[in-house]
């Protein structure tokens, strides 16, 4: 995302448009779709440098804009984005989750105890976020199973139509049997 690089805040809210919905939700499903080339674990694997660098400016940017009695030091940002790329790949995260958390987090969605931030309070709210995107995928897979499920194979019959063609082939074969002897 290049408009992190930049810090061009504008930028990156018109970028993260397509992985909201008309709420302003994130839309777990168009951020699940976010090829896994283009996801945090293989950035950090191509460029670990680049990867950090872009966290750390996600969260700085984020980090200015609470206005903390008590923000966090420099070397706690730092930290913080190391626990955070040492985890991204418990659930293969994008750019874009750290940064549509970090905008429900500085406009209060999970809370509103900012007086001060560190890391352990950080990764609470982060984990939240992470159990919301985790069922997102769970109700997902299984409205897409259902749907599948329901639409079923035209070609495909029911255990009692299989049974029912099977025994209408033997009992044309045993005719066919019984008629040989005759």
């Amino acid at each position: 995302m290049l408009a992190l690089q930049t810090k061009n805040k504008q930028g990156i809210n018109l970028a993260l448009k397509e992985f909201k919905n008309e709420l302003g939700s994130p839309n777990f499903p168009a951020l699940l779709s976010i090829p896994r080339s283009e996801r945090l674990p293989a950035l950090v694997k191509a460029d670990y440098k680049k990867a950090s660098a872009i966290c750390l400016t996600s969260i700085a940017m984020a980090l200015e804009t609470m206005n903390l009695v008590r923000p966090m030091s420099n070397n706690q940002v730092i930290d913080l984005v190391d626990t955070i790329l040492e985890t991204c790949t418990e659930d293969n995260l994008a750019i874009e989750d750290l940064v549509l958390f970090l905008q429900k987090l500085t406009r209060g969605e999970y809370g509103s105890n900012y007086e001060s931030m560190d890391i352990p309070k950080f990764m609470e709210k982060f984990e939240q976020y992470r159990e919301e995107r985790y069922k997102a995928l769970i109700n997902f897979r299984e409205e897409e199973h259902s749907q599948f499920k329901g639409s079923g194979d035209s070609n495909r019959t029911t255990g009692e139509d299989q049974l029912r063609d099977s025994l209408d082939r033997l009992s044309g074969s045993l005719g066919a049997i019984k008629d040989l002897r005759k």
